[in-house]
């Protein structure tokens, strides 16, 4: 249970530094490339280089949890898409839970780190039964190592396995609030 923790607390910082990385599909799958670039600025004008490299800009990720607003700056690094069922993670998530990999959607880090998320819808279909993945959806979100031999999944309230109420809801207001909105164009395509 100690790996769980640990996993679930770098998961969570994670979840709530990634907001504005780059995102992008490096696997090859079958669903199509997809890039959201990260927000650069130049350094200040009173530096004395020719040519100074962008540095990564340290904004904040702000969630409010029971009345309590978390704000916690970026991290640089890629978070990676792709809901292609042969992606590690999602056959880890239906080995282990037995779940329908049409109704699974991933992210996970670029390089590889413990903090690889694998988003279940209800399986609701729009009007041309186009499956509808929004935060209003989302049914289970999971945690996994990069190994995949940990994976722990959040409800919410219900549903948990691995981790307790409040982290559940914690996972699954982090993914619905700053994560899954990050991913909107690519959860459509």
């Amino acid at each position: 249970m100690k790996g769980c923790k640990k996993l679930l607390v770098s998961g969570l910082l994670v979840c709530l530094l990634f907001s504005g990385c780059g995102a992008q599909d490096t696997e090859s799958t079958t669903a199509p490339a997809t890039t959201v670039p990260a927000t650069t600025t130049a350094p200040a004008a009173t530096t004395t280089t020719t040519a100074p490299a962008p540095e990564t800009t340290t904004q904040a990720a702000t969630i409010v949890f029971g009345g309590e607003v978390y704000t916690v700056p970026e991290k640089s690094g890629d978070m990676l898409f792709t809901d292609d069922p042969s992606n590690k993670f999602i056959r880890a998530v239906t080995d282990k839970y037995g779940v329908d990999a049409s109704l699974l959607a991933c992210i996970y880090k670029n390089p590889a780190s413990d903090s690889n998320f694998v988003w279940q819808f209800n399986g609701q279909k729009d009007a041309d039964g186009k499956p509808v993945r929004t935060p209003d959806t989302l049914k289970y979100v999971y945690l996994l190592s990069a190994d995949c031999t940990s994976i722990v999944r959040a409800g919410g309230f219900t549903g948990n396995d691995g981790v307790n109420i409040a982290s559940g809801v914690l996972m699954m207001q982090t993914a619905k609030r700053l994560m899954i909105p990050e991913f909107q164009d690519q959860l459509n395509a």
